[in-house]
């Protein structure tokens, strides 16, 4: 389920989707009815929510200038507040979102007083968490009440509400009370360990990140080390479990030392976060992974070797590519750390269901069967609960470098414009352009052959009314070829996708 799903009620929901349409318009002014057909909304349920975004866009800003019109017509040239803003906007309005927000924030949380602070029922509470407690429950993670919060594996607990809490705000607020001299320390402490600390945004990642780990310190949450973190971080070096206890204000054992500290380092391993071939921490994972026998480098060397004769025979040096090897390793490490799904923030942002293309279900089919068969190796035992996490999450990382177009059929577009080379030329370029498509002079001869015809006339609607027109009106400009390359790139996808 998509992170809005979980957090918003149906109310909610229903104003985050107009708003995401009004934003993503490429209009000046929009007709309210349009957007109710667009939508499936009768029109005045349209009205209604379009004036309540209306007096919460106010609120956001208090310079705003309505975008409500006469006519029944919307202005959005007065829409000044991004996705982004409006989403925590409508969040901080959302009980899932508030009930999180507060057991981290409060010292001694507990459900009677959430619901007094926020004027809701024990019952309204339940009922609107329940989407978020199902999605939890798969990583074995529960919700409390006695003492507001959240029990489970606390690795585990906190990298949920890390996705929870970074894709309500995408580094617009920190939501966190933490003292932020203490953060700053904290970051700029442990920054070289983790390739976010080299981008912009991977900055604001790693705040929110270490903005959890203080408060949950705070609130004595504590993890544990893990004895399957030995090969890479035990009588490491690189790895300095000591210099915590100076970072934090918090007493610790010398065991919740331990735990916290490796838990830092576990962080900077345990996703594809590679994304930059110089990064001095990816010649560090390399190195690791390579020093000493374990099951994650020996796993990643087997699939690499399978790869470059299944997957890249004609590229098999995108298998030594040192980002390739170390996000493979990441991968792997987490799910050889946890052996059941953990919380990933791709699965609340990417759909689920979305059909694969043949080129992605061929991708997909070749590494399930690698996949498959190594989990019956011993050596490899790790993989046996989670073989078809690590599949998905492999098939994701090499997509962008698998060919796909042998598995693909191009779209065969008819032209259907006068016969004028100064009319047709810039089309004709533009469509060479495109690698899918082959264009060429309507041909009436062929009768539905055509997955579009593209014409300056609506006349063949009506001798041709099963196959899609695009009408083009001259003089035609960019911004209708861009509307033209999305219709034609949905048609595409359409004709390519798997249905297995």
């Amino acid at each position: 389920m998509l992170y809005e799903e979980l957090m918003f009620d149906t109310s909610l929901l229903l104003r985050f989707s107009i708003f995401k349409y009004l934003n993503q318009s490429t209009k000046k002014v929009l007709a309210i009815s349009q957007l109710s057909e667009d939508l499936d909304l009768n029109y005045q349920q349209s009205v209604i929510e379009l004036n309540e975004i209306d007096q919460e866009l106010a609120e956001i800003r208090p310079n705003y200038e309505t975008i409500m019109m006469r006519a029944g017509k919307v202005n959005l040239e007065n829409l000044n507040a991004s996705i982004d803003e409006y989403r925590y906007h409508l969040l901080k309005q959302a009980v899932p979102f508030q009930f999180i927000l507060y057991f981290l924030n409060e010292e001694e949380p507990t459900i009677e007083q959430f619901c007094e602070k926020y004027f809701v029922s024990r019952s309204t509470v339940s009922r609107k968490i329940d989407k978020l407690k199902k999605h939890l429950k798969r990583f074995n993670i529960r919700f409390t009440y006695t003492e507001a919060g959240m029990s489970g594996d606390e690795r585990l607990i906190r990298l949920a509400l890390f996705d929870l809490l970074w894709l309500g705000t995408r580094g617009i607020e920190c939501p966190v009370n933490v003292e932020p001299h203490q953060l700053s320390r904290l970051v700029d402490s442990y920054k070289d360990y983790f390739p976010l600390s080299r981008t912009y945004f991977g900055t604001q990642e790693l705040r929110l990140f270490a903005a959890i780990d203080l408060t949950r310190i705070k609130n004595k949450k504590f993890v544990k080390y893990d004895p399957r973190y030995n090969f890479l971080m035990k009588d490491n070096s690189y790895y300095d479990f000591t210099s915590l206890r100076e970072l934090i204000d918090v007493p610790m054992t010398t065991r919740q030392l331990k735990g916290e500290a490796s838990f830092i380092y576990f962080l900077a391993h345990f996703a594809p976060f590679y994304t930059i071939r110089e990064d001095q921490s990816l010649k560090q994972t390399l190195l690791d992974f390579d020093a000493r026998q374990n099951p994650v480098n020996d796993f990643v060397m087997e699939f690499r070797n399978f790869a470059k004769k299944a997957l890249f025979p004609d590229r098999t040096e995108i298998m030594d590519d040192p980002l390739v090897i170390g996000n493979l390793l990441n991968i792997t490490f987490g799910y050889f750390i946890f052996r059941q799904p953990f919380p990933n923030i791709i699965d609340l942002v990417m759909d689920p269901n979305e059909k694969q293309t043949r080129g992605e279900y061929i991708l997909f089919q070749n590494i399930q069967n690698f996949i498959q068969m190594a989990k019956d190796n011993p050596s490899y035992s790790f993989i046996s609960s989670v073989h078809p996490l690590i599949t998905r999450a492999f098939k994701r990382l090499l997509l962008p470098y698998f060919n796909q177009f042998p598995y693909t059929h191009n779209l065969k577009i008819g032209i259907a414009l006068e016969h004028n080379a100064i009319f047709v030329r810039e089309l004709y370029r533009f469509l060479e352009d495109l690698r899918f498509i082959d264009a060429e002079p309507y041909d009436i001869s062929l009768k539905d052959d055509y997955d579009l015809i593209i014409s300056t006339s609506s006349l063949l609607k009506k001798e041709k009314p099963n196959i899609p027109l695009y009408q083009l009106d001259f003089p035609y400009t960019k911004s209708e070829l861009i509307s033209l390359y999305l219709d034609l790139r949905s048609i595409y996808d359409k004709k390519n996708r798997v249905y297995e």
